[in-house]
């Protein structure tokens, strides 16, 4: 048992010791009232009649209750368990960090003046996927950064850290390039982990043991441990829909994107992208590699300066290889970003169903206020004097 305000147990016990306090003070001056009043006949009859008893129990029976009264308003709480159901949606965010998402053909947003964040498209993609992920709560996020391989972080309920790694990682952190194909397999991968050999992500790695036991005699010999653990398991019972959001300037895909998307879409894998950028573009340029600034502008064979512009065409094919052209999404290209399109397609999106068992505090306070509220009407029904019969029943 605990309590939610554990102070008022202490506070709780002046008053019951205030009242015996009391009682016996009162003893006391009775006591010297009726001394120096003397035997008289008219105290002999009045001190008759009284009942120290009564008074001591009238005592003993508040003070109880106000102990209790004081233990309920310190809200005794016992540990109880019930059972929740859960829908959610397994959902890897992908970002391109290519060195074409630092052009800065797009507008800023109220929080890039505040942060004073320079406009690019990777400025505006973070902003988006991080909106993306806050309005998915309940739904786990496996954030994924790519251009020519890719990064990624396990599927997690914490969507600070999902949103905080799409942060952490940009153009100078990875190979140069935009590899779609790399970041599909990946983003499969770690949505159908069970499938691992299947699908040839043998490359990422698996799970690592960190924090596993060590080997040898446990430090829990009572089993709390297991108990623990087998309270923590789900119940699956529908599995969990799960979806992969690529976002993206575009890029024309080849065979092998396709062929990813496509074996993504055979495994029950909604894809969808967003698009950001101008299709009037930019020029893009240089990454410095310690500090990830844009330095000079990047050129072509001839010295020309390379111009990036959004590709529609080429995502709308990738669109149309997941199940429907109408799964790419354009983000606007000035102004406050705007994700609840692609949130609402999201929510379409099966989400599963999975019961668990949760631990919660229960008050019991009702019970205790009851007993207290009880004998607080006892004592004042219980008189100080003793029963006398009428003379005339005499």
């Amino acid at each position: 048992m605990s309590f939610a305000h554990p102070w008022l147990l202490i506070a709780s016990t002046a008053a019951p010791v205030f009242v015996v306090g009391l009682y016996f003070y009162d003893r006391m001056r009775r006591g010297q009232l009726t001394r120096r009043l003397g035997e008289l006949p008219v105290i002999g009859r009045v001190m008759a009649s009284a009942s120290p008893g009564r008074r001591l129990l009238k005592t003993i029976v508040m003070s109880l209750g106000l102990l209790l009264l004081g233990v309920a308003a310190a809200r005794p709480m016992i540990e109880g368990k019930r059972k929740v159901e859960l829908r959610g949606l397994d959902l890897v965010v992908a970002l391109d960090v290519s060195k074409s998402m630092m052009v800065d053909d797009v507008g800023k947003t109220q929080a890039m003046l505040d942060k004073s964040i320079e406009p690019t498209r990777l400025a505006r993609a973070r902003e988006l996927a991080v909106a993306v992920i806050d309005e998915l709560p309940g739904d786990r996020i496996a954030p994924v950064v790519f251009a020519g391989a890719a990064s990624h972080f396990p599927l997690t309920e914490d969507h600070e850290v999902a949103a905080r790694f799409l942060y952490d990682l940009g153009p100078a952190d990875l190979p140069p390039g935009s590899n779609l194909a790399e970041v599909f397999r990946v983003s499969r991968c770690l949505l159908r982990p069970d499938l691992y050999e299947d699908l040839g992500c043998a490359r990422m790695g698996r799970r690592g043991h960190g924090g596993d036991p060590l080997h040898g005699e446990s430090l829990d010999p009572k089993g709390k441990q297991t108990e623990k653990d087998a309270e923590a398991v789900l119940e699956q019972k529908q599995e969990r829909g799960k979806a992969i959001v690529l976002v993206t300037d575009g890029g024309e895909p080849d065979a092998e994107t396709i062929r990813e998307v496509a074996t993504a879409r055979e495994l029950g894998i909604a894809v969808f992208i967003l698009g950001v950028g101008s299709t009037k573009g930019g020029v893009v340029y240089e990454i410095d590699a310690l500090t990830g600034k844009r330095t000079r502008p990047k050129q072509g064979p001839n010295g020309e300066s390379i111009i990036s512009k959004r590709e529609d065409a080429g995502m709308k094919s990738l669109a149309t290889a997941a199940g429907d052209e109408k799964r790419y999404f354009v983000s606007s290209e000035s102004g406050e970003i705007d994700p609840m399109p692609l949130v609402e397609a999201l929510r379409v999106v099966n989400r599963g169903l999975a019961t668990k068992q949760v631990k919660e505090q229960r008050d019991v306070y009702q019970g205790v206020l009851f007993a207290a509220l009880m004998l607080l009407v006892i004592e004042a029904a219980i008189g100080t004097r003793r029963r006398q019969r009428y003379p005339e029943a005499s």
